[in-house]
């Protein structure tokens, strides 16, 4: 079970180990996870198993309490991760919010980056 301390958002455990649960509250289905994809091959397994679209593509965020990991397929394509701001998912309205993260000592983006391609940052 990942443990999400302020700004570390990734666990790195095998991916076979990885046990996806399914969440209610949330507008669209939402699981938990052990840990986001660390690579293109991963990312895209995980996509083609929550079946994403080009409508509503894969995302793998915290909760609004950073105490857990989320994969879902999101209402976009893709969503903008801006230097500075770490994203998460708020429960109530199934919305992606950012948080202000210069103060973490990990996880905060030091550049900005498509959501399709978060494998490829290093926390």
């Amino acid at each position: 079970m990942s443990i999400i301390l302020l700004g570390t958002f990734f666990s790195f455990l095998p991916l076979q180990e990885s046990k996806s649960k399914n969440l209610d509250g949330y507008k669209f289905p939402v699981y938990s996870t052990d840990f986001c994809p660390r690579n293109e091959a991963e990312w895209k397994e995980r996509s083609n198993i929550l079946k994403c679209t080009e409508q509503n593509g894969y995302t793998c965020l915290p909760n609004e309490q950073f105490t857990e990991l989320l994969e879902f397929c999101y209402t976009d394509p893709w969503i903008l991760i801006e230097e500075g701001l770490c994203l998460y998912l708020i429960k109530k309205n199934s919305k992606v919010h950012g948080y202000n993260c210069h103060n973490f000592q990990f996880g905060c983006p030091t550049s900005s980056y498509l959501s399709t391609e978060i494998y490829k940052r290093k926390c």
